[in-house]
This record gives structure tokens, sequence and C-alpha cells, in this order.
């Protein structure tokens, strides 16, 4: 597959990553970081390994890594090895010695009988950077897994149609948003010891990963004291932002952010200037008679044309896709990595989507 629009600079070469996480948002960090060169060593269990590799979907087959692993894991190498037995232990011990990163998200009790604590660690290996995955930063003891995240961090209760009940998002977003904290964090923590020669201790969590997510609901709700109830995928502050449209063939999505935009948005699908819906605010506070006042407009519209029309006049409109369909369009083709696992061809999304260009010019 050519990535040309990718480059495949090695920024983290010569960079080793311990990686002790299992499930999702620590994997995805230490892809990310063996996309960037580093060398990721991956930990898992004897007997089981890691417990995504038996998380399937229906009929998914059994004679190669299970796509959920497949996805956040790739240009690792893997080492089974039992962390409890004395022989486990002083592997371990040798890897930290030798290691720039570890990353894990064992509860802090069993941090502690492996010495991953920092006051273990931090003496015998000043110059490491640990990452310490947790779940809930003011219930240190209680399990957390994405989904209840999303309950008890509001995006449930903010996700679905008004009058439906609350949803979970199709994708574990609050894992997403935790491996970005992770990422970001190592990075920062690599610049620094450059300067200082010394390591790092850093701690993530998921619930606070999560809110962090919240950003202009979580201000919204601060500065407004409004609830943030579910709206489908309307925009609660812009209209028509959010909103989605049958054409003649398919659906649209709008995302108007602005009156001269709406304007154009009506000249394009032969709609009236209409004084109701004149600016932002008039839209908002008259969403439903807006939807109602567009719909048969959009429904005389062909979707290619009307995608064509609305680059012309820079009007931001959107095809309502399949994943199918988004993964096989040129970006998605793109953005496809393949790597051999347990003997099996896998396919996955590669973790990285920029490109580094030194001095201007590509380095690759």
């Amino acid at each position: 597959m050519n990535n040309a629009l990718f480059s495949n600079d090695a920024p983290l070469k010569g960079v080793r990553v311990l990686e002790l996480a299992t499930v999702l948002a620590g994997p995805m960090a230490g892809s990310f970081w063996a996309a960037l060169g580093a060398d990721v060593i991956k930990v898992e269990r004897p007997e089981t390994g890691d417990v995504t590799r038996s998380w399937r979907v229906k009929d998914e087959g059994t004679n190669q890594s299970s796509a959920y692993y497949a996805s956040a894991n790739s240009g690792k190498r893997v080492v089974r090895c039992d962390l409890a037995s004395v022989e486990g232990r002083k592997w371990l011990e040798g890897e930290l010695a030798v290691s720039d990163v570890v990353v894990q998200n064992f509860r802090t009790e069993s941090a502690a009988r492996l010495k991953l604590d920092p006051e273990h660690w931090c003496g015998r290996h000043p110059r490491l950077i640990h990452v310490h995955l947790k779940g809930f930063a003011h219930e240190p003891g209680r399990s957390a897994y994405d989904v209840v995240v999303q309950a008890e961090a509001g995006f449930m209760a903010m996700n679905g149609e008004p009058d439906g009940g609350p949803l979970r998002m199709p994708v574990a977003f609050m894992d997403v948003l935790a491996a970005h904290q992770m990422q970001s964090a190592v990075l920062a923590a690599l610049y620094a010891r450059e300067k200082s020669d010394r390591g790092a201790s850093i701690e993530v969590w998921l619930d606070a990963a999560g809110l962090t997510g919240l950003v202009n609901r979580a201000s919204a709700h601060w500065m407004t004291g409004q609830p943030q109830k579910r709206t489908g995928s309307a925009h609660p502050q812009i209209a028509p932002y959010g909103d989605v449209f049958k054409t003649r063939d398919g659906a649209v999505v709008t995302a108007v952010g602005n009156d001269a935009q709406f304007s154009a948005l009506c000249q394009s699908i032969g709609a009236p200037q209409d004084p109701r819906f004149s600016s932002n605010p008039r839209r908002v506070n008259l969403r439903q008679e807006l939807l109602d006042f567009l719909a048969p407009y959009f429904l005389q519209q062909s979707t290619s044309d009307l995608l064509v029309r609305a680059k012309e006049s820079h009007i931001p409109l959107g095809e309502i896709r399949s994943v199918a369909q988004a993964l096989e369009s040129p970006l998605g083709r793109s953005m496809l990595l393949e790597e051999m696992q347990d003997g099996a061809p896998t396919k996955r999304v590669r973790p990285t989507a920029f490109r580094i260009q030194s001095s201007g010019r590509s380095s690759t």
C-alpha cells in the first residue's frame, strides 16, 4: 500500500518502550510511539496474552489475531512473560534498566508488588519515564471500563436522539482520549529529559481524560448553567450544523457556521432566502421550522451534484458514508497498514495522521 500522503519519519528511533498495558488505551499509545520509530516491546501473559486477543465479533475467524487486538498492536515485538514469577521479575528489572519508557495499567497494589511504583524504581532508574494509566482519579481502587466512564463523564446522557435513551458511543472514545494524553505526556517528558537528564513519573486517569473531551459542552454548562441534553447529531449552538438531510439518492450533513454560508446553501439547493432564518440565533431558536423548510429542497438534489456545488461555493457539507465507504476512499486506503501477526495477515488504520517536514522539506 502506497502511503505517499504520510511520511515514514522516525523521530523516536533509538527510544525503547516497554509496554505492560493491556486492552486499548495503553496499546494504542504503544503503537503510536512505534509508528514514530520507537522500539516497543509488548509484554503479554504466557497463557492467554492480551485479553483483547479473544474479543471477536460474531463469526470472526479464529485463525488470526482478533481485529480488536490488531487495531492497537502494530509495530511491536511481543514477549510472553509471567511478571509475577521470580524469573519474570528478574527479566523485568533488566528491561527497566535499558528502557526509556514503561507504560502500564496495573492496579496500584499490583504495580507495587511488581516494584513499578515510583518509590521502588525512581532511585534505580532515574532516567526512566514511567506512565501509569489509572481508572478513576478519586476512586483509586475502582475498576474502569470505557462504557462506565462514558456514562459517568456525561457522554451517554448527551449521545442519542432527543426522544431516545442514553447511548454508548460506538468507539471506545474514553480510551482514545486517554491514549492521546499518554502520547502527549511522554513526548513532553522525553523533551524535558533532553534538558535535565531526568526521567518522570506520569499518571493518566481514564475519567479525567474523558472529561477533557467535553470541551464546549463543559464550558456551556459552567457558563450558562443550562442542562446539556441529547440533541442527536445537531449542534446546540449553530444551525443548520450537524443536521442530516435526505437527498434523492442518499443523505448529507450540514455544517453551516455563519450567515453567509447559510445564504450560499439556500442558493445551492434552490431555496428562497426566508427572513425567519436570516441569522444564526434565529435559526437555532427555530430549528425544527428550519429543518422542515429545507428538507424538500434537499430531496430534489442528487448527492454527488450537491457536493460539487457545495465545494465550489465553500459550503461545509458532507456525505453520510458507511465505515466501509470511508475506509475505501482514497484517504482511507492511504491510512491502511498491513502487518503479519502470529503468522497471519492483519490490517489496521495507521496511528499517526500527520507528516513531519524538516526545514520546510519532507524528510523522506
